[in-house]
């Protein structure tokens, strides 16, 4: 065992704090049909604020959609151009990804496939980032209760109540059980 070897720093020095450096990983599981720049703005100003390093957007494919009852979706290739234009014009110093793993399998991926691929890929902690909508349908999913525990959630509220009570209303039983584990968007 070799012994440890006495380094040598100016005087004054002090070492970067590790809590105030941006860390995490944000999912964005969305369709990103008719996502505008205001909802990019406001995505992009929370993960700020919370110290997120990284932002992934995930973009589901139709056979996903039509599962989770949205038919009549545009192709996947045209939202990603879509969301790539959005990207540019936002202009944001965060690292922005656009992962394409559903346009490269061209089928249904459940959520919880799509999680574990994600979390594999990218540095924790996690985050999921989705609409009241899609938030409302994942939390129907048997396997939201084991994902629920792993990730935290941010919800874009559809309403301009996010944190009202009847907000809360319109959720999922699941998602009122857990809401110590999401934050709304705001």
């Amino acid at each position: 065992m070799a012994a440890r070897e006495a380094g040598q720093v100016p005087y004054g020095y002090e070492p970067e704090d590790e809590s105030k450096k941006a860390k995490g990983t944000v999912w964005v599981y969305d369709s990103f049909e008719g996502y505008k720049g205001q909802q990019l703005a406001r995505l992009l100003a929370f993960a700020q604020q919370k110290g997120v390093k990284r932002i992934v957007f995930y973009p589901l494919h139709e056979e996903t959609l039509r599962r989770m009852d949205e038919r009549d979706a545009e192709p996947f290739y045209r939202r990603v151009d879509g969301l790539e234009e959005l990207l540019e014009a936002a202009s944001s110093r965060m690292d922005t990804t656009i992962d394409r793993f559903e346009g490269k399998r061209k089928k249904y991926t459940p959520m919880d496939t799509a999680f574990r691929y994600l979390a594999d890929k990218y540095a924790g902690p996690h985050f999921a980032a989705v609409t009241e909508a899609t938030a409302n349908k994942l939390a129907a999913f048997d396997s939201f209760e084991p994902w629920i525990k792993k990730i935290r959630l941010w919800i874009h509220m559809e309403s301009s109540a996010a944190a009202g009570s009847e907000a809360h209303g319109r959720l999922h039983p699941r998602l009122q059980a857990y809401e110590h584990r999401w934050d709304p968007i705001s």
